[in-house]
């Protein structure tokens, strides 16, 4: 079964949608992530520096996950509704992570919006990647997601929560799920099963799996936070055992942002 998660930053994945992509791996389907900002904290090319640590720990964390002795990454350049998408491919594995390198909102730098805030919000912006690609508009955002989404052909999607606004949740998470719907909706009707998540509002709830998981959940996290200097020994460890779906959208069901 091949699954495309779309997820705001690098650990996003890590945080809100395990042990269900780690299962995945670890059973040797083929597992594709798309990282929907650089996950920066400066704006512009200034933030790469701190956005590749970001990459150096997903890369980590997903070495964990897929328990590869030796593990190496082969680059490869997508090309997707005539553009070029950068992805690494875990060798020895089906996994794939693809990056767009869109500025990231962060309050700590008076950008408490984001890119894809700005995209959702406004159709005439564009946003110019920090890596010095092609700029998207929001409709040309949405279909390079759309063309993303026929190249890998996925049985299924997971997604982050559009409505995550509402509890607290980050805004590039939201905005970053309305524009995967989006993309993955024609005329409001939805084209794959779409799984959506909760976000940080999960530490509030009840803890769901234990043992193995909960295990290999922890250590993938472990693996990642040395490359992020924003987390701490114990961030988040909370979500260790802790994962919950908000909704899944079947083939045929209606979706807009107000649903």
């Amino acid at each position: 079964m091949t699954t495309l998660s779309l997820v705001a930053h690098q650990d996003d994945d890590l945080l809100f949608m395990n042990p269900d992509v780690v299962s995945d791996v670890q059973a040797g389907e083929p597992t594709w992530i798309m990282y929907l900002t650089a996950g920066n904290l400066d704006p512009g090319p200034a933030g790469m520096p701190y956005a590749n640590k970001r990459i150096q720990g997903a890369r980590a964390a997903w070495e964990r996950g897929a328990q590869v002795a030796n593990p190496s990454w082969t680059f490869r350049l997508l090309l997707v509704d005539g553009r070029t998408l950068p992805s690494n491919r875990l060798d020895g594995t089906n996994l794939n992570l693809v990056f767009t390198f869109v500025n990231a909102a962060n309050a700590a730098v008076n950008d408490p919006v984001g890119d894809l805030g700005r995209m959702w919000s406004d159709p005439t912006f564009t946003t110019q990647p920090i890596d010095g690609r092609s700029s998207y508009n929001h409709a040309q955002f949405v279909e390079m997601l759309r063309g993303l989404i026929a190249y890998v052909g996925p049985d299924f999607l997971r997604v982050q929560d559009p409505a995550g606004e509402e509890m607290g949740g980050h805004v590039d998470h939201a905005n970053g799920a309305r524009l995967a719907m989006e993309a993955n909706s024609l005329d409001g009707v939805v084209s794959h099963r779409a799984d959506t998540y909760f976000d940080y509002i999960d530490a509030q709830m009840p803890e769901n799996f234990d043992g193995y998981w909960r295990n290999e959940k922890q250590a993938m996290w472990n693996a990642y936070k040395p490359f992020d200097s924003e987390v701490g020994p114990t961030t988040w460890d909370v979500l260790a055992g802790r994962e919950h779906r908000r909704r899944i959208y079947w083939p045929g069901d209606r979706w807009s942002p107000d649903l």
